[in-house]
């Protein structure tokens, strides 16, 4: 029966690539307007895609095939055969793909290469560049401080930034953290300076300055729509995302990409997750490509300054625990990054863009219905040798991820891939395991950031253990005074988290430490009391 589903679900994906192909015989590869929205132009002196570079070929370790050979003469039919299939058609030089089923990864594949010079397979430890679903980080990192009361969705911007931006085609309707979460902000997106080879050169509060506020190096009224003002058209917006990541820079008092850090990334326990080359390990990372007609342009990796809306690194398990914290409701395991009610409002439809093609909008989070009517929510990710999609279907807790180190695939035929992934989704049932852990149970330590905080009455402070040993959590003030001890046992090797409530204690507000003892191993964290 099963090798029956995968068979009936194979043909019907080729059938639908055959069709995409059609299709792209008179017509551009398809590019969505998230890759759009970024690339206005396509020409120009400083457009890679006009370089004249060394060409290296590509060659698959999987199949000597060539692409012209007939779909349908494929003899084998597995799961496998179906992604190099596809990889094959579309001209794909990596890529990494799983299936989550009730909390676990079902399926996971690697396939390709990462570094086509290098002949570097593409594996469980390789990162790709995300591209548009770090949006799904970025909104999920500010709506913790909206959960902490630090500011309402439909409060103007200007109430929180050191410095205001407007519409000035409608100076008098503010923009609110609700129109940028739901692009409707009445921002264009404009300026996007890259830096090839390296993380970005300018700040994300210099990169805000420079193009939303006049007199900034890359002002100017076209920045804004003079057809609507904000909250009344949806507009895809790149930079508005971007602008979400410095108002958490703004109201947490920390930099945007260390609060990822300390707030999502090291509680889920997603290693190798970063948004700078700086902190990884660039040796991991798939080379982003272009398919030229004939061989394959490597661009080399690249930063941009306007990072939160798509600058996001990791690996295809580190993304599957974020894609289950969603799927449970901000939950993993027993750490929780965001409160159910907060996910559901994040994944409520606030529009219905009439040039979506049926999809819905929530707080950054899209939804629409595949194929085979089974309605998703998802974000997809499109940039220079990027093309990602992660799915989530809620009712059937179930996921799907795909990610690509090429320029943006034929949208058709990847929606065909993705649907085909969940309609196989219940015949798979070999479980396997999550990077950074061995059957289960994490490899390296890590101390989180309490949540929330600031906090007030209580926080959940989080750690993971890879050994089993005597254990010591315990809170200082800021002259070293033992506050309160909140662990002091023997631990075995696990993934933990501790409530540490004031209750009875006479404590004032300010900063405090939290600091983890094992051994060798000592961490010590900063928390903000707010009473």
């Amino acid at each position: 029966m099963k090798r029956f589903l995968q068979t009936l679900f194979f043909f019907l994906l080729v059938t639908q690539i055959c069709f995409a192909q059609l299709i792209q015989t008179n017509e551009q590869s398809s590019t969505d307007k998230r890759f759009l929205t970024r690339f206005p132009n396509s020409t120009g002196d400083n457009n890679p895609y006009t370089c004249d570079v060394n060409k290296t070929e590509f060659y698959t370790k999987k199949s000597q095939q060539d692409n012209s050979q007939k779909l349908s003469e494929l003899s084998v039919i597995n799961i496998d055969s179906l992604f190099q299939t596809f990889m094959n058609t579309y001209h794909i030089p990596g890529l990494a793909a799983c299936i989550i089923k009730d909390d676990k990864i079902t399926w996971e594949g690697y396939y390709g290469y990462a570094n086509i010079a290098l002949q570097d397979s593409v594996k469980a430890s390789t990162i790709f560049m995300l591209a548009s679903i770090s949006k799904t980080v970025t909104a999920s990192a500010l709506m913790q401080l909206w959960e902490q009361g630090r500011f309402q969705l439909d409060d103007s911007i200007n109430a929180y930034l050191p410095f205001p931006i407007r519409n000035p085609h409608f100076a008098w309707a503010p923009i609110t953290f609700r129109h940028l979460l739901t692009h409707s902000s009445s921002i264009r997106d404009g300026y996007y300076p890259y830096y090839w080879g390296s993380d970005p050169q300018i700040t994300l509060e210099d990169y805000i300055i420079g193009n939303l506020t006049p007199g900034g190096s890359h002002y100017s009224p076209e920045n804004f729509s003079d057809n609507y003002p904000p909250g009344a058209f949806v507009s895809y917006c790149n930079i508005g995302v971007s602008l979400c990541g410095y108002l958490v820079e703004v109201i947490s008092g920390i930099p945007f990409d260390q609060y990822c850090r300390d707030s999502i990334f090291i509680p889920l326990g997603m290693t190798n997750t970063a948004w700078f080359l700086r902190d990884l390990d660039v040796s991991l990372i798939a080379h982003p490509y272009t398919w030229n007609g004939s061989s394959y342009h490597d661009y080399g990796h690249y930063g941009y300054a306007s990072y939160p809306d798509g600058e996001l690194r990791t690996t295809v398990r580190s993304l599957a625990k974020w894609l289950i914290a969603n799927i449970n409701f901000g939950k993993l395991g027993d750490i929780r990054v965001l409160d159910s009610t907060t996910v559901r409002l994040m994944r409520t439809v606030e529009f219905w863009p009439p040039d979506w093609s049926g999809a819905g909008l929530g707080l950054i989070w899209q939804t629409w219905a595949f194929p085979d009517g089974r309605w998703v929510w998802y974000h997809d990710g499109r940039d220079y040798g990027v093309s990602t999609t992660m799915n989530l279907d809620e009712l059937h807790k179930t996921g799907v991820i795909i990610l690509t180190n090429v320029n943006p695939i034929n949208e058709i035929a990847f929606t065909s891939l993705q649907n085909t992934l969940f309609s196989i989704a219940d015949t798979i049932a070999v479980s396997v395991g999550i990077e950074g852990e061995v059957n289960g149970l994490p490899v390296n330590w890590t101390l989180g950031q309490n949540y929330p905080n600031p906090f007030n009455p209580s926080t959940k402070i989080s750690w993971q253990s890879p050994v089993s040993s005597w254990q010591t959590l315990k809170v200082y003030d800021v002259l070293g005074n033992d506050v309160a001890t909140l662990v002091d046992e023997y631990k075995p090797t696990g993934m933990y988290n501790v409530q540490f409530t004031m209750n009875n204690l006479q404590l004032s507000s300010g900063v405090y430490f939290y600091q983890l003892k094992a051994g060798d191993y000592i961490e010590t964290r900063k928390m903000v009391l707010i009473k």
